[in-house]
């Protein structure tokens, strides 16, 4: 393996379901990770490795306070994942949507502009589209439908602009719907394999709901593509799903066979948070042919080893 013990990479949002993962992945990488995260933020994912990372909790939405610590860290890499809004059912505070997502990522941007990075990954969001018909391209119009998709279209245009007007080496992501370990309950993969196993009941919304699942591995690795080739394909938006779109019926039912369930779900029982489109699907040819990358798993080898990760850590979800 590659020594990169002298690497040092910033990953913002760190204690969330996604950051968690990539900590994790770095430490085994052998970088120096340094994590931004709210003060408040519960650490349950990253509790057993918290001695092993640098942990922060700036003032984004200060410019100056965010300079200077990020001069006294100079990393190599960021990864921006930290954002509020994307649980809409009850991240609704106007406020807080802007100040997280455009003040505090610009103030990011800028600083790590004026230091110096190799690479930073801005984490943008299937939900800069809007409802459309068809699988969904790069290069379609922006029709966000709520102030979440809004704040984060702004964001993937501003890392435009300073990839065109001051090289600065910024690529965004756009995940489509992540899956895999350390999600918190209440997201559909838990509920539906916390169910399972322990043969409980379940209460879903719609069983036609559907969604362009990526299972958190594959996540990892379009990102690491990205930061290995980032003078290639600096300024450019990715797309990053499976490529197929899956209901939530089709979910439950991998998960069942699976683990050879009994269960039924009581559909209907929880209301939608939003309006629910008839395609959700990511067209990830862009991605396949500036990142060499794809996929390695189907929904049924993603939600094995989902499973397999949730019987082993059980104990962190009571």
């Amino acid at each position: 393996m590659k020594n990169n013990s002298n690497k040092k990479i910033l990953i913002t949002g760190g204690a969330g379901f996604i950051g968690a993962n990539f900590i994790y992945k770095f430490l085994e990488l052998g970088y120096r990770v340094f994590v931004f995260e709210k003060k408040e933020a519960n650490l349950w994912r990253i509790k057993k490795i918290k001695n092993r990372i640098s942990l922060y909790s700036p003032d984004l939405t200060d410019y100056k306070k965010t300079e200077k610590i990020i001069s006294k860290i100079k990393p190599h890499i960021v990864i921006h994942f930290a954002a509020y809004g994307a649980y809409q059912k009850f991240q609704q505070d106007i406020e807080a949507t802007i100040n997280t997502n455009i003040i505090s990522s610009i103030n990011l941007i800028n600083a790590c502009n004026k230091v110096g990075v190799e690479c930073f990954i801005n984490t943008g969001t299937s939900s800069e589209y809007g409802i459309k018909t068809k699988p969904i391209s790069e290069t379609d119009v922006l029709e966000p439908d709520n102030l979440y998709g809004i704040t984060k279209s702004t964001i993937t245009q501003y890392g435009q602009m300073m990839a065109k007007n001051f090289n600065f080496p910024i690529v965004t992501m756009r995940p489509f719907s992540v899956y895999g370990y350390f999600e918190e309950k209440g997201r559909l993969f838990t509920d539906i394999i916390r169910a399972c196993i322990k043969n409980e009941s379940l209460e879903l919304s719609h069983p036609d709901s559907v969604r362009d699942y990526i299972f958190i591995e594959d996540l990892i690795d379009g990102y690491l593509t990205a930061i290995k080739d980032i003078k290639k394909v600096k300024g450019q938006i990715f797309n990053l799903g499976s490529g197929k779109q899956s209901s939530v019926d089709n979910v439950f039912k991998t998960v069942k066979k699976i683990t050879g369930s009994s269960i039924k779900p009581n559909y209907g029982k929880i209301k939608k948070a939003q309006t629910e489109p008839k395609n959700w699907t990511a067209k990830i040819s862009k991605s396949k042919r500036l990142l060499n990358w794809s996929p390695k798993h189907n929904l049924e080898q993603g939600a094995k080893k989902d499973i397999e990760w949730f019987k082993n850590n059980i104990d962190l979800y009571g």
